[in-house]
């Protein structure tokens, strides 16, 4: 590939994981995503949800354990009725 890929062309690869659940190549995505992006929340919680998906626990549990060690929090989510 002629340019070096960026965060979201990493993160339509590792969207697409989720879809077909090719959770190896995912963890690739969310090395690279890492590298780019170490406190983006999202990546990590993709990658979980792809193990719960596929019923691989321990990777789940790696992927929190993960998280911890990087100090990074999971957004909560908001929504405004008016």
């Amino acid at each position: 590939m002629p340019v070096k890929p960026n965060a979201a062309v990493w993160g339509a690869l590792l969207s697409a994981c989720r879809t077909s659940g090719e959770s190896e190549l995912a963890e690739c995505a969310v090395k690279e995503l890492i590298e780019l992006e170490p406190w983006n929340s999202g990546n990590y919680v993709l990658l979980s949800n792809i193990y719960a998906e596929s019923g691989n626990w321990s990777g789940v549990e790696r992927v929190r354990i993960l998280m911890k060690e990087k100090f990074v929090k999971k957004n909560v989510g908001q929504s405004v009725i008016e």
